[in-house]
């Protein structure tokens, strides 16, 4: 059968039968709606979840936590577990690892005050979390994230004889120092998030996020080392560093600052000792996909090492789950649609009999017929499927504006729940149509096997 008149037979049922058509193709656009609007929340969750607030692709891994804790309490000095150069050299040769990235976390007390110049006065904090990480690890996304003292300035005794936002950067004991730009430091979007809506609002204070953004480079504050409100170090004398924040950042710690990690590995030599500035507090290993994660946990196992947080695999199941059970609803909906399809078609051959059997006995194959039903349910299952995925979309557009209307901020509240890739366009009209051929298979099938003779004889 040639394309042309194909084209115009499936033209003309459509007009003839529109009527039962349309209401066969209502369910499976139902059905299409229902799959592409759970889809695309899934994937709005997914984004959100896994990639701002739990990263699958990357795992941070620490040493096994032990007892002794109390027992150094109690009797002396605690020495946290870290991991040494050579495990760190193991992991790096792991399959499906793409990069690993040592970090340091702070081993001695210290305290920041500042914020004056986006708050208009002073606030701080008596006890200090901070995190020393690679500055490869931000490459592309921070600027400025580097050792001052890669490029050191003049010597100097004092602050006073640095220029401009530089300040004397004096070991403890050193004679002299080096004049040194402030240190950059990142700050999660969960510190911001938190400090927005959690501490900003109980003081009255104004929210700091978008200023952070676009004033980045002139946040600074004074880090107090050596000394905080639990203590004092044990080495080094008590000093102040200048610091300032350079950008908001996924890497960051959730709560404290994040230092270039060489900035962090001079301070717990000079505070801690030495083997706080040569074993690592962790390491970030970036894999290539989810489905490495499980093999990286396994093999670090065999290194002491176990997961900082598995909330990123927990949130993955949860989401997958549910999305699973989403789909299986979208599906039984198809299906039943498809059902309703195939009994439209099998009246819609009863109906068509005698012009069949005509069609037959003009020289029309069975292949013919089957072709001719076949394409009528391909364009009924198209033009379904494209306006179910359009009604979803439009759900979806409702759904954002009630959202950004009636709900309150909240941490990583998205602009949009909802993430529509364009396969999943293509995969709503696949499916659509899909299942309207499934529906017409079998009376496509009855109608190419009609005898002409038989239907021509039994319309007399």
């Amino acid at each position: 059968m040639r394309l042309r008149a194909l084209g115009k037979m499936v033209r003309g049922e459509l007009a003839r039968t529109r009527g039962p058509l349309v209401t066969a193709g209502f369910g499976i656009a139902v059905g299409v709606a229902s799959l592409v609007f759970f889809l695309a929340l899934g994937l709005g969750a997914r984004k959100v979840l896994l990639g701002d607030v739990f990263p699958i692709d990357q795992v941070e891994l620490e040493p096994k936590k032990t007892s002794a804790g109390l027992i150094s309490l109690l009797g002396g000095v605690h020495e946290p577990a870290g991991i040494d150069p050579q495990s760190v050299e193991q992991l790096k040769a792991l399959p499906g690892v793409k990069e690993v990235f040592p970090k340091l976390r702070f081993r001695f007390p210290s305290m920041a005050r500042g914020g004056k110049e986006i708050l208009g006065t002073e606030i701080g904090t008596h006890e200090m979390v901070g995190d020393g990480i690679d500055p490869a690890l931000v490459a592309g996304t921070v600027t400025g994230f580097r050792d001052p003292l890669e490029t050191p300035g003049a010597e100097c005794s004092s602050n006073a004889d640095c220029k401009g936002p530089q300040y004397c950067e004096k070991p403890s004991k050193a004679p002299r120092g080096q004049c040194s730009d402030p240190v950059p430091a990142l700050v999660s979007r969960y510190l911001v998030e938190l400090f927005d809506h959690g501490v900003a609002p109980a003081h009255g204070l104004p929210p700091v996020a978008e200023t952070l953004i676009g004033r980045a480079q002139g946040v600074a504050f004074e880090l107090t080392l050596g000394n905080s409100l639990l203590g004092v170090a044990r080495h080094g004398e008590q000093r102040k560093a200048r610091v300032k924040v350079v950008g908001i950042s996924p890497k960051a710690i959730d709560l404290g600052v994040t230092l270039p990690v060489e900035v962090v590995r001079r301070w717990n030599r000079e505070y801690a000792g030495e083997a706080a500035a040569t074993r690592y507090s962790s390491v970030v290993v970036r894999v290539g996909g989810a489905g490495d994660t499980g093999h990286l946990i396994d093999a670090a196992a065999g290194l002491g090492l176990v997961p900082h947080d598995t909330r990123a695999r927990d949130v993955s199941v949860l989401i997958s789950g549910v999305l699973a059970l989403l789909v299986l609803v979208a599906s039984v909906i198809l299906a039943v649609a498809a059902a309703n399809i195939a009994h439209t078609f099998r009246m819609l051959v009863a109906e068509r009999q005698h012009e069949i059997g005509l069609y037959r006995a003009l020289g029309a194959s069975g292949r013919d017929i089957r072709l001719w039903l076949s394409s009528l349910a391909l364009v009924i299952g198209t033009l379904a499927g494209l306006g179910g995925a359009l009604v979803a979309r439009g759900g979806a557009l409702v759904a954002d504006w009630r959202a950004a209307k009636d709900l309150p901020d909240f941490p990583f509240k998205p602009e949009s729940f909802f993430v529509f890739p364009w396969w999943l366009w293509l995969l709503a009209i696949g499916f659509a149509s899909v299942f309207a051929l499934l529906g017409a298979f079998g009376p496509a099938r009855r109608a190419a096997n009609t005898d002409p003779a038989q239907a021509l004889t039994r319309d007399r």
